[in-house]
């Protein structure tokens, strides 16, 4: 019974914790789902003797948690998240969430915008006469939030293809910081070659004590 109640809060530390799905727009979603499920269990008759632990783990989650469902950068997150637009975005909210994304797109395309002024100082005059006439590029670009929205592509190697500030924007709120796992596993077996009597090696003869230490393995046979 007790692995029934807790499975949902498992599974989803185990989709907090994958490196797959490793950005901040997935903690909206992921809650929310969480505590549908946790509340579907109180309805389980089986489980009926459960229902104290089940409202604990409730009132827990939403104690440490309920904040992500106001929080604006978490918000954005998952509205950039192609997986998961704005499924998962509170009803009360939905409609400044758009606004906000529409607001970074606009910021994103004046920085480009007064990128190719300033490239555009250099140019000749028919250039400058051509930039007379208003771009429909960016007249396409202002209409990125909402094609976005209306698409149902969940792989982000399509859903930005032809989104190049939404992708911008995506990036902006998912890129998360690299695991630690790496590192660690790299100074676990670096031992002598990290103590401070080596501290002055060039990055060269750093790499090479390096691999020759994790590959001297092949120098036994």
């Amino acid at each position: 019974m007790h692995s029934k109640v807790m499975m949902p809060l498992a599974k989803a530390l185990d989709v907090l914790q994958s490196e797959r799905m490793g950005f901040l727009g997935v903690w909206v979603p992921t809650i929310s789902i969480l505590l549908e499920k946790m509340e579907a269990k109180k309805q389980e008759s089986q489980l009926h003797h459960c229902t104290p632990l089940i409202d604990e783990v409730i009132r827990g989650i939403k104690k440490r948690l309920e904040y992500i469902f106001e929080d604006p950068r978490l918000l954005k997150a998952s509205a950039a998240h192609p997986m998961f637009r704005l499924a998962y975005i509170p009803s009360h909210k939905k409609a400044e969430v758009v606004s906000e994304l529409k607001a970074e797109v606009h910021q994103l395309q004046t920085q480009s915008s007064s990128d190719v002024q300033t490239d555009g100082d250099n140019q000749d005059d028919g250039d400058a006469v051509m930039g007379f006439f208003p771009s429909r590029r960016l007249a396409i670009e202002r209409n990125e939030v909402d094609i976005y929205l209306q698409s149902s592509e969940t792989k982000r190697a399509h859903a930005f293809q032809n989104l190049p500030v939404m992708k911008k924007v995506f990036l902006k709120y998912n890129t998360g910081l690299p695991a630690s796992a790496a590192c660690e596993r790299l100074f676990s077996v670096g031992k002598d070659i990290f103590r401070p009597k080596r501290n002055r090696l060039s990055d060269d003869t750093f790499e090479k004590l390096l691999l020759c230490r994790v590959n001297k393995h092949l120098l036994s046979g």
